[in-house]
């Protein structure tokens, strides 16, 4: 994802632009493994209540 990236917009300017790329990607990856709608998941973390999943 991060390859596809850097092609599309020429590459990261920031280290840290980056790393909120690689936490966004990364979040949006494991709420799709859970199962969990990508909108609902960045409503939720955009509103201060982040999904967190569990262990079982």
């Amino acid at each position: 994802m991060v390859k596809f990236r850097q092609k599309i917009s020429g590459g990261m300017r920031t280290l840290t632009g980056a790393e909120h790329f690689c936490h966004l990607c990364s979040y949006l990856a494991t709420a799709t493994k859970h199962g969990i709608n990508l909108l609902d998941a960045l409503v939720q973390l955009a509103s201060g209540r982040p999904w967190v999943p569990t262990i079982n």
